[in-house]
């Protein structure tokens, strides 16, 4: 077994002939003057596509810029080929590549004490996404946001979107980007739920083979011609409307929640609505919907023509 390794993950500058101390100078004479993005709290090189191996500056105000006029430029040996792991800070504490601790650009800040930016966890995500690692997706949808694993599929959809294009277009990308991103997590995994798990008007979509009990299904009482009202909230059908329309309010919820995922017996669909005897009220309701929908159908089938006639 290996012995562990106690050295720190950094180290402090200190000698002012070093030439990491260049490049505090450097970051102390932007901080003078910063620009709209607030004072520089870090350097690290990256790997993300399109802008492998640049120098990237955390901001302040939360925003990671490149460095496209190489006013950080890292001296030698400190250049654009170190390992992406380095983070030099404000407070002159330089990574060790190849310590065990910074093995990712993530781990790098915490090393140093700085909390891993959300633009910056979202663009590793990024990167991830577009290298097909999935480990590394399934952490950042758990750990990273908080989500179920249901939301993979989403997160890593969105994720290789237009939100970043700011990063390669204007050479920053603001805690902004990460909002955007989100925003468009949540539009794909609404499009990706199965439609009967969607809501319309307040109310769960129903399928039409949702059971009423008696082997009788929402099918089977939409299988009439339409009705003239539609003022029933919740169903579009004006079929089912003309049936539940003709209940009291208190049989109106017990029929609409027999129509649940779940609810297995008219009994139980009362108890779901909170009426008093459950089972009486229950059974009392299933026989009024079958009535209703009985008389439907007859006089569907009178007219011959199948206009139904409810008057």
């Amino acid at each position: 077994m290996a012995a562990e390794d106690l050295t720190p993950s950094y180290y402090m500058v200190e000698d002012d002939d070093s030439i990491d101390t260049h490049i505090a100078e450097r970051i102390n004479q932007f901080n003078w003057d910063p620009d709209g993005a607030g004072a520089v709290m870090a350097l690290f090189p990256v790997d993300w596509t399109g802008a492998e191996g640049e120098l990237v500056t955390l901001r302040e105000n939360g925003t990671v810029a490149l460095d496209l006029d190489g006013t950080f430029e890292l001296p030698e040996p400190f250049d654009r080929g170190t390992p992406r792991t380095m983070i030099t800070t404000t407070g002159m504490a330089v990574l060790k590549p190849n310590h065990p601790d910074n093995q990712t650009i993530e781990s790098g800040f915490r090393a140093v004490g700085i909390p891993v930016p959300d633009v910056v966890r979202a663009m590793n995500a990024r990167e991830a996404a577009r290298t097909g690692d999935r480990a590394a997706l399934r952490t950042f949808v758990s750990e990273g946001l908080g989500r179920w694993s249901g939301w993979s599929e989403p997160v890593s959809t969105a994720l290789l979107g237009n939100w970043a294009d700011s990063l390669y277009n204007e050479g920053q990308l603001s805690p902004g980007a990460v909002d955007q991103f989100l925003a468009e997590v949540r539009v794909i995994n609404g499009q990706l739920k199965p439609i009967w798990l969607r809501h319309a008007n307040r109310e769960r979509v129903r399928l039409l083979d949702a059971p009423l009990g008696d082997g009788m299904t929402l099918y089977d009482v939409l299988s009439g011609q339409p009705a003239a009202d539609t003022s029933f909230e919740g169903f579009d059908d004006p079929r089912l409307i003309e049936i539940v329309d003709a209940l009291s309010e208190e049989d109106q919820a017990v029929t609409i929640a027999r129509s649940r995922p779940g609810v297995n017996s008219w009994p139980e669909a009362a108890r779901v609505a909170g009426v008093p005897q459950p089972e009486v009220v229950g059974e009392q309701v299933r026989r009024k919907v079958k009535r209703l929908a009985n008389q439907l159908t007859g006089r569907s089938r009178e007219t011959g023509d199948g206009t139904g006639d409810s008057r």
